[in-house]
């Protein structure tokens, strides 16, 4: 009577075991490759939002003060509420030939607490050249960028802040040179990109010259 050789049945096993590893291997490279290009995709999302809405800003904020004098038609560090949370904003005001028109930009919190949006802001009333800015009931006029939440923690902070340099010799994009017997308010907007965990590489910068604003 012969008797079967468990080799070929311990063959076939290793090899099954193998062929699982190589599967297991191949989908685990899968996963990957389908998180990195989803992770791509959106943070290419985010910085060109972000960069497209930067960019529409400063057109914005170029009209701050045309056709109006005084010193009160530009705030940068103003703190109102709209839809019902308190936020910092900069806020101007301008003449369009018609009517004095208030607007504003701002970084708030979404909906879902877990993204933010950068904002243009209009005045929910009236606009004139007299009231302070901050003393207007404002609204969302529009979105300019919905920006992902890259921070350490994903703790959803400001991603967008404004700083103003109020006598600056300075000249609207950087084109053209300066007049330095001539100043105006220069606006810093500084923003985060989906790249702000990497030290020197998170942050951009974009200098904006109001010529209608002399310091």
């Amino acid at each position: 009577m012969k008797y079967q050789s468990g080799t070929t049945l311990i063959s076939l096993l290793i090899g099954l075991l193998i062929a699982m590893l190589c599967i297991i291997a191949v989908l685990s490279s899968y996963r990957t490759i389908v998180k990195t290009g989803v992770e791509s995709r959106v943070a290419a999302t985010h910085d060109t939002q972000l960069q497209t809405g930067l960019a529409t800003a400063q057109i914005f904020l170029q009209n701050a003060g045309f056709g109006l004098d005084g010193s009160n038609n530009l705030l940068t560090e103003a703190n109102i509420q709209v839809e019902s949370k308190n936020i910092s904003a900069v806020l101007w005001r301008y003449d369009n030939g018609t009517e004095i028109v208030c607007q504003g930009l701002a970084d708030i919190e979404s909906s879902d607490r877990k993204k933010r949006r950068f904002v243009l802001l209009e005045s929910n009333s009236l606009c004139n050249d007299t009231v302070d800015l901050d003393k207007f009931n404002w609204k969302i006029q529009t979105t300019l960028a919905n920006l992902e939440d890259y921070s350490t923690g994903l703790s959803n902070p400001k991603q967008i802040t404004f700083e103003e340099t109020p006598s600056s010799v300075c000249t609207p994009f950087g084109a053209g040179d300066p007049d330095n017997d001539s100043k105006h308010s220069l606006i810093t907007i500084t923003a985060q990109t989906s790249t702000q965990k990497i030290a020197g590489l998170g942050t951009v910068k974009v200098p904006v010259c109001l010529l209608n604003i002399a310091s």
